[in-house]
């Protein structure tokens, strides 16, 4: 009896536990690569739309031009948005792109003034921009006392593919 009960354990612990465990991994694994085919299956299906937001992205954000040409269209496109919000730009300062891996950063940094309503509609164009824009920095402060005026600084930036 003692044989067999050792022979039971040594079958048990060196056969039988390493199955069964290979096979819980094996089949955890077949989950995981199950839930990968459903995404990618899902992906596959919305091949066309995601084509299509694709090319209309990758034109908003491949270069056309030069550097100077880029941040100049990029700093019309924010005088453009000032003045469509009624906003009053007192200062732009645009600063060097960055180069970033495969991708170029532009900055402009601006000091504009207007009411709540102004500021906000700014910010929400600029967020909205065709182009891609995007407030990276915003500090916001009244004008002077007595006046519903708020001075703001904004940093925006552009991201373009070369």
């Amino acid at each position: 009896i003692t044989a067999v009960l050792i022979i039971f354990w040594i079958v048990q612990g060196f056969v039988v536990k390493p199955i069964f465990t290979k096979w819980k991994q094996l089949d955890e694994k077949i989950s995981a690569d199950a839930l990968k085919l459903e995404r990618n299956l899902e992906m596959i299906k919305r091949k066309d739309a995601i084509k299509s937001d694709y090319e209309k992205y990758a034109s908003a954000v491949k270069m056309a031009g030069s550097e100077e040409e880029e941040m100049a269209k990029f700093l019309t496109e924010i005088e453009a948005l000032a003045t469509s919000s009624s906003i009053r730009v007192i200062d732009i300062k645009p600063r060097p792109a960055k180069k970033v891996r495969f991708y170029k950063n532009y900055l402009v940094e601006l000091e504009a003034e207007g009411d709540i309503n102004q500021v906000s509609k700014f910010i929400y164009d600029i967020q909205n921009s065709p182009q891609l824009l995007r407030v990276d920095k915003l500090s916001l402060g009244i004008k002077g006392a007595g006046t519903n005026l708020l001075k703001c600084r904004i940093l925006v930036s552009k991201i373009l593919i070369p």
